[in-house]
């Protein structure tokens, strides 16, 4: 019997090494290693390419708003004039609510930065300082160009006005599209 134990007991250790040795190879998911994604698929974004992350581009996404849609829209709901009026009034004003906040946040952001330079000059921090200063003048630039922006705006600029053009040529196009659908059901009952 000493033989058959010792036989036995030889057996079970090598199946005890082979499901060791098993167990420390993991089995690795196919997609560490392969990408099957769909190579024509594009997964970065215009606007996080071309923005600044910085607030003024909240005018700029404002800018281009699709407001053509809008109005079409807006002309198949309500077709009076008033109503076009009111609506581009209102665009109007919040673009203006718009530069308001855009503005403020960037008054906040250079007086808390001008918080880090002092601080920071005074802990002996030249390198930190001089991108702190390099940041200031970005966040200055910015404050010029909305103020220009908010000047072309009140001149008429094209740029700053396009989008009361594209909700004028909306609004145009859904009374349009209303008086082509009404002309058809008309013609239809006769």
């Amino acid at each position: 019997m000493g033989i058959f134990d010792f036989i036995f007991k030889r057996k079970e250790a090598e199946k005890t090494e082979k499901a060791t040795d098993q167990e420390e190879i993991p089995d690795l998911p196919r997609n560490l290693f392969v990408d099957d994604s769909d190579p024509n698929y594009n997964t970065s974004s215009t606007s996080l390419e071309f923005g600044t992350k910085l607030p003024i581009d909240i005018i700029y996404g404002f800018l281009k708003e699709d407001y053509e849609s809008k109005a079409y829209n807006d002309a198949l709901v309500n077709p009076d004039k008033s109503y076009k009026e009111k609506n581009l009034t209102i665009i109007k004003s919040n673009l203006e609510i718009k530069f308001k906040q855009v503005l403020l946040k960037y008054e906040d952001m250079i007086r808390e930065i001008d918080f880090h330079i002092k601080s920071r000059s005074e802990a002996g921090l030249s390198d930190l300082v001089e991108l702190l200063k390099s940041r200031k003048e970005t966040y200055i630039k910015h404050v010029d160009e909305l103020n220009k922006m908010k000047a072309h705006l009140e001149e008429g600029e094209l740029y700053m006005t396009g989008l009361f053009q594209s909700y004028e040529v909306g609004f145009t196009k859904g009374l349009a599209s209303l008086s082509i659908h009404n002309l058809k059901i008309d013609n239809n009952s006769l």
